[in-house]
């Protein structure tokens, strides 16, 4: 299992792992759910009273979910600082809390709840004996999935504060005094009433030239939010944009403030600059990624930490297109490398991607295993002619950018005999020639990924003395679209981009 033996978590099904946890900051997406005892709990409206909402998404089978339920922390947090008057809330409340247990498995059903079921670990609603009276929703599928998405819940247990002005934050499986400590990182209450405030930015971050920024605003203030003027330096063109609209407080609002160009790599100074009683959350400072020149042939040398399953990659052109791509899976051996070589249809300016769906890169030495690495370049006459992105496995990603600008072209004569790889007809209607030369005797593999990463074919030829070969693949019932042609040679793949009519 994942690094759950080691956080003391459970690992959710595979469409719900295959998202990181929310960003510490992140902004939060409303809910209804309704608990044990058919009351209704809306999150936005316990926020708008300025309370601090505690929010658990667990699951009835899940064994780390019931140990840490059974300590009783949720249960002590709502007692002593829940909402007066509740049930089960302390006379002595501070009155200033919020607490709301999920189960995030939309197939949990109400015997599961109470421990009569198949699928749970006992009696949720009175792990001890004694009846809960801390609100436990079990909501349809339905509305399960969608927290989960809004949440981005990638193991069981997950433990959420969402402060007043709806940030979250995960806080981790503290006890109720060490969650309720954690009340004093949240801002305090708006005083002002004209506060604009700059919460996120959302544009581009690796560019060839032009970068489009766009900033999410929020309003901090008591009075609705109507209009403000957002200014951008850095660039070679300053932007100033007078955006309108109507936000009531802590509502949000994505900007598109206007496209700049830069020349280098460069920090971008965004501001609110109109009227405002509060000036100290009007400023962030983004740095923009200036591309380095490439050929069309990119080489991806990756080593895997123990998850391989996690990692993935893509390569998308000015246009937003996926020029290629690949997902990796538990059939590539932990600590394993692999190498693809993949070549660009064209110059132009192309963004390299790199995803880890736990949010911890090839960071594997913080889990007692062993760091991996990730090195991008570009290839000219079997030499290095620039690095793209050059990764040690030091620190965590659930994402990572990196743009090139191609400018030089690598033909197919131009690679050595191992290396290259043919595929034709392109377009092509009811079958693709793959052709390959071996210089030894070499395992092969060949795989047809659609766009969204998923496998549609597989042939796996196998040992093969060295010579030339051509494989005929028969894609008469594929849908049609575009295809990644995948040829794995001795650990190194081949990716090229086929239209099949």
């Amino acid at each position: 299992m994942k690094k759950a033996l080691l956080l003391v978590v459970a690992i959710v099904s595979t469409s719900v792992a295959s998202m990181a946890q929310l960003a510490a900051g992140s902004y939060a997406q409303d809910f209804t759910v309704t608990d044990q005892f058919g009351v209704s709990h809306n999150l936005y409206t316990y926020l708008s009273q300025g309370k601090t909402v505690y929010l658990d998404v667990s699951a009835t089978w899940c064994g780390p979910c019931w140990n840490y339920h059974n300590t009783g922390a949720l249960d002590d947090l709502y007692i002593n600082h829940g909402p007066s008057g509740m049930p089960g809330v302390s006379a002595n409340t501070t009155d200033d809390v919020m607490v709301i247990w999920i189960d995030g498995d939309g197939a949990t059903t109400a015997a599961d709840m109470n421990g009569t079921g198949t699928n749970t670990q006992g009696n949720w609603l009175s792990p001890q004996g004694v009846a809960l009276d801390l609100p436990m929703a079990n909501p349809a599928a339905a509305t399960a999935n969608q927290i989960n998405a809004d949440y981005n819940i990638a193991y069981f247990p997950t433990i959420y504060r969402i402060c007043p002005n709806r940030t979250v934050t995960e806080v981790g499986q503290l006890d109720g005094p060490g969650l309720y400590a954690t009340i004093q990182e949240c801002p305090a209450a708006p005083t002002a009433s004209n506060d604009p405030s700059m919460f996120s930015y959302n544009g581009t971050t690796a560019t060839c030239g032009a970068v489009d920024v766009v900033v999410t605003i929020q309003n901090n203030g008591l009075a609705n939010l109507t209009a403000c003027t957002i200014s951008v330096t850095g660039g070679t063109t300053p932007l100033s944009f007078n955006w309108t609209g109507n936000l009531a407080t802590y509502e949000i609002a994505q900007v598109n403030v206007g496209t700049t160009n830069v020349t280098g790599n460069t920090n971008l100074n965004i501001a609110i600059t109109s009227a405002d009683e509060n000036t100290s959350n009007n400023a962030l400072i983004q740095a923009i990624t200036f591309a380095p020149n490439a050929t069309t042939q990119i080489k991806i040398d990756i080593l895997f930490d123990n998850w391989p399953e996690e990692c993935s990659w893509d390569i998308i052109d000015d246009a937003g297109t996926i020029v290629a791509q690949n997902q990796y899976s538990t059939a590539n051996a932990d600590g394993s490398s692999v190498i693809e070589n993949v070549y660009l249809p064209a110059t132009g300016c192309y963004t390299f991607n790199a995803y880890d769906a736990y949010g911890d890169g090839l960071h594997g030495s913080q889990w007692g295993a062993t760091d991996g690495h990730m090195i991008v370049t570009s290839i000219n006459n079997g030499a290095t002619f620039s690095t793209l992105f050059n990764y040690n496995g030091s620190y965590d990603y659930a994402e990572v950018n990196s743009p090139a600008n191609v400018n030089t072209s690598v033909s197919v004569s131009e690679l050595t005999a191992s290396e290259e790889v043919k595929v034709y007809p392109n377009p092509a209607n009811d079958f693709l020639n793959v052709a390959y030369s071996l210089e030894n005797n070499s395992v092969v593999t060949i795989d047809v990924v659609n766009m969204i990463g998923e496998r549609v074919m597989s042939q796996y030829v196998g040992s093969q003395a060295s010579g030339n070969y051509t494989d005929r693949l028969d894609v008469s019932n594929l849908a049609a679209g575009v295809y990644m042609i995948n040829v794995t040679i001795n650990g190194s793949t081949n990716v090229t981009r086929v239209t099949v009519n």
